[in-house]
């Protein structure tokens, strides 16, 4: 037999598997105990795993504790929240802050003509252009940049019309000139207008009366009627203000040239002036925010040879020279800069004098060198000849600076023949008011002007008025900031990549953070040297990417991960070898559309507006279409031009910035603030301000330290301390009546912990103020070796001495928060802590034992087998035994041999 097969011998009749079994239990008791012994060790081992864990989320604490940011939480609060609110972050800045918002953000919305229906009515072939951003041929005029950019003061002033009534006009919330026009012609106490004329306000009494003068007077010492130039009383109907719009000392270079401002060598010199005698001055202008500043570098470089200066009512620079020479002082350009010919001293001199062009227009105008993506008008002769016949009327329009201006020639020359700016607008509109029949004719006589203008031909009566040219007034330029692109919503800091056409791929990474303006990116795109020129493109109202490599697939932009390149409008495939990233856009309107089917092409083309058909509910012809910016602020207005076809829209709601006056209450100067949205992020550092509604008070924001935020961790930390200590006692328990023991009972290593952690929050931190213990500010121990946290007693504290209590905790080495840390990391550390040691040594152990165990196992095995067999060999002799009684029995009289009598 080769071994145990049955419990019970087959032969002897024994159980020898329990017989074997019992016996090797007995040999198998020294691996009971090293059993024992490994399960005690991987227990340890578990806990104080548990324990590393527990003590890291107790340094998670420490380390918050170490942080100023954390000390630095901030609270905010409105003395009106319906007008605002306010929420700060760590590290805000403290204190308390005047706000009044003169007005929230608004969208643009229009709304065309009406129509009988929106599904037959056909709306007339034509091109819809829709441009976001700018392209109108006016301004906005705000009143910080009047008076040489010294601007106006708020405040009141009372207007006496000619029957001797007045009226008190407040304006002290008012942001634009259109904003103060608008106050004194709503005014119900009064009867008179106010209107622009160039570059003053004019007050026309409407009373026909002569009781009084037509009186303008400041009230409270303010000076905001002077400011306006209309303090002043004059005996007839009308008061023409004085001069209020020109360049001064004070003007911002980045609002010349409607607000392109000034394009320079990015550091090297711009220009160079020689004065009579020869001699040359270097001038450079980058950085120079002031038109002031711009004069004193032109001063101190030329020593006083060329003085220039501005000239009150003056819009653009003078410069004199002062030398006496023979020569002619001149102005040239260097490094390819165009700073010279953007302030407008690129001038010929007349005698010593250089009288700069103008680089600011008249009030609510723009410059027409800013018309036709800043290549202006060729301004000279047209003739015009209204619709009751007569010889045409020659008009002079070379001396014409701004589009009002050209608007004046026409306006005053008796024609009978009106001009304004067409509804759109971004081009002007003739209307002949003569009741004439015949044909309105204009036609360039010593120029193209009025080719230029879209407005040259010959109309009949049939043509109620001549809608002149989309006239593209440049709003995209080198300074254009990044954050007013994109409809006002910005372009995203991020990466895209370029192909030219020869395949040659380049990421442009404009997640740097000095990427501000237009030209930021251009220069960052031509750096590249893949043959891709970027630069602003011919109308002035985006950016152009002109592939020059000669390969033969398409230039693309693709983005990397974000969307920069579609902020930019410039994400796309080439068409040919450019990739145009105008902000107008064109839509096709046929003869067979409908006012239905051209809502549909609006919002397909899902830009600048949305499109929505409303009922008026009127009799013949309710149904209009609707339109409203995507975006809102100025930024997200667009210039929504219906071209020949029906759709022609009118504004019913401006598209504004918020605008909100920071500074005291009642301030004669207070900072303007404005913004695309109803929020306000980063005026007062750290404090986001939502702005709710319009106010005629200021409204407080207080911003104080925020004791909850270390209160919280506070309380996070003494909540991991405690559970820290429970678990301790559990592991370190002993039941007397069932003698159970905690797993960790008796462990140097956890007096190591304990004594560690009671030492660092018992620490002592001198030196750092008022308060030195954590039981000062509130944290205390209590019965159980456990924390609490007196929540009133720490508010005290705080609110007592906050920068004491914040240097007890983040003092560096000392603090609470770098002992903690530094006594916890003795515990844990990775490589020598306490508890990591121990593991290892655990670690250790249990490999010992399982080896041990290991060894036990063969040598038990083997024992076994010994035993299996000597019972084999047992029961194999009893089986012969038994064989042999059983042939021994055959013989008569022999007594057979049992087997108990053979045991």
């Amino acid at each position: 037999m080769a071994g145990i097969t049955s419990g019970v011998g087959l032969a002897s009749g024994f159980p020898t598997k329990d017989i074997i079994d019992q016996l090797m239990s007995l040999e198998a008791r020294p691996k009971v105990l090293l059993k024992n012994r490994m399960d005690l060790a991987n227990a340890q081992r578990l806990a104080y795993t548990d324990l590393a864990a527990r003590l890291t989320s107790i340094r998670l604490s420490a380390t918050a504790f170490k942080k100023t940011a954390t000390f630095q939480q901030a609270t905010a609060s409105s003395s009106d929240e319906n007008v605002l609110t306010a929420n700060a972050a760590a590290g805000a800045s403290k204190g308390t802050f005047q706000f009044q918002v003169a007005r929230l953000v608004s969208a643009q919305q229009a709304v065309s003509a009406g129509f009988t229906d929106t599904e037959s009515q056909k709306v007339g072939a034509g091109t819809i252009t829709i441009e976001m951003g700018g392209g109108e041929i006016s301004s906005q005029t705000v009143l910080s940049k009047l008076n040489g950019g010294e601007g106006v003061s708020r405040g009141a002033f009372r207007i006496t019309d000619r029957s001797g009534k007045t009226g008190v006009i407040d304006i002290s919330s008012a942001y634009s000139l259109d904003d103060v026009v608008r106050k004194i012609n709503t005014s119900l106490d009064i009867s008179v207008k106010a209107a622009v004329d160039g570059d003053q306000l004019v007050i026309t009494d409407l009373t026909g009366q002569s009781a009084s003068n037509l009186i303008v007077t400041d009230l409270g010492g303010g000076t905001a009627a002077a400011d306006l130039g209309i303090a002043s009383s004059v005996n007839g109907p009308t008061l023409t203000g004085n001069d209020i719009n020109y360049v001064g000392r004070l003007s911002a270079t980045a609002d010349l040239n409607d607000g392109r401002g000034i394009r320079n060598a990015n550091g090297a010199a711009d220009f160079r002036i020689t004065d009579a005698n020869g001699g040359t001055y270097d001038v450079t202008v980058k950085g120079l925010t002031t038109v002031g500043a711009v004069i004193d570098a032109i001063n101190t470089a030329t020593a006083g040879t060329v003085v220039a200066s501005v000239v009150t009512g003056e819009n653009g620079i003078r410069l004199t020279d002062t030398t006496g020479g023979v020569g002619t002082v001149a102005v040239s350009a260097l490094n390819s800069s165009l700073a010279a010919h953007d302030l407008g001293i690129d001038e010929a001199a007349v005698g010593t004098v250089i009288s700069g062009r103008d680089v600011m227009a008249s009030i609510n105008s723009v410059l027409l060198s800013s018309l036709r993506g800043g290549n202006g008008l060729s301004l000279g002769t047209v003739d015009f000849t209204h619709r009751s016949g007569g010889l045409p009327v020659t008009l002079d329009f070379s001396s014409a600076k701004t589009v009002a201006d050209v608007l004046e020639v026409i306006n005053g020359s008796g024609l009978g023949i009106t001009a304004s700016l067409k509804e759109s607008g971004n081009g002007i509109e003739i209307k002949d008011t003569t009741g004439g029949t015949g044909d309105l004719i204009i036609a360039d006589n010593s120029s193209t002007t009025a080719a230029e203008l879209g407005i040259a031909g010959t109309f009949s009566t049939a043509v109620a008025s001549v809608k002149g040219a989309n006239l593209q007034r440049q709003w995209v330029g080198s300074n254009t900031l990044l954050s007013t692109f994109n409809g006002g919503a910005g372009v995203a800091p991020g990466t895209f990549k370029m192909t030219n056409s020869l395949g040659i791929i380049s990421e442009v990474d404009l997640s740097q953070g000095n990427e501000v303006t237009v030209q930021d990116v251009i220069d960052e795109i031509n750096s590249k040297g893949i043959s891709i020129t970027a630069s602003i493109n011919a109308n002035g109202d985006g950016l152009l990417l002109t592939d020059s490599a000669g390969g033969p697939v398409a230039m693309k932009v693709e983005e990397v991960g974000g969307k920069t390149a579609a902020d930019l409008n410039i994400l796309g495939t080439a068409s040919g070898t450019t990739i145009e990233g105008s902000w107008e856009k064109t839509i096709a309107v046929t003869a067979l559309d409908t006012l239905s089917s051209v809502q549909t092409k609006i919002n397909d083309l899902g830009f600048g507006v949305s499109a929505g058909i409303i009922n008026d509910g009127s009799g013949a012809s309710p149904f209009r279409l609707s339109l409203a910016a995507r975006n809102t602020g100025r930024a997200g207005r667009v210039v929504f031009d219906a071209g020949a076809s029906g759709v022609q829209t009118r504004n019913l709601v401006e598209a504004q910035d918020a605008v909100v006056f920071y500074g005291a209450a009642g301030g004669s100067d207070p900072l303007i603030i404005t913004s695309s949205t109803n929020q306000l992020t980063n005026v007062i550092k750290g404090v986001t301000i939502d702005l709710h509604g319009a106010s005629t008070q200021a409204v407080s924001v207080s911003v104080s330290d925020n004791p909850d935020a270390v209160l919280s961790e506070l309380k996070k930390f003494a909540e991991t301390f405690n559970g820290m200590v429970d678990r301790l006692q559990d592991l370190t328990s002993f039941d007397a009546e069932s003698k159970k023991r905690g797993t960790l009972l008796g462990e140097s290593t956890v007096q190591q912990v304990e004594s560690e952690l009671y030492a660092a929050v018992q620490t002592v931190v001198g030196g750092v103020g008022r308060y030195r213990i954590l039981s000062e500010v509130g944290l205390k121990t209590i019965s159980g070796a456990r924390l609490e946290v007196d929540e009133d007693k720490f508010r005290a504290a705080y609110a007592k001495d906050a920068d004491s209590v914040r240097n007890l905790f983040v003092t560096a080495d000392k603090g609470v928060g770098a002992v903690l840390e530094k006594r916890i990391n003795k515990l844990i550390d990775p490589v020598g802590g306490v508890i990591t040691r121990q593991n290892d040594t655990l670690d250790k152990k249990t490999t010992q034992f399982q080896d041990r165990i290991d060894q036990l196992d063969k040598l038990l095995e083997a024992k076994r087998a010994r035993l299996e067999k000597q019972f084999a060999n047992l029961e194999a002799v009893i089986s012969g035994l038994q064989s042999q009684q059983a042939a021994l029995s055959s013989f008569t009289g022999v007594k057979p041999i049992t087997s108990s009598s053979s045991s």
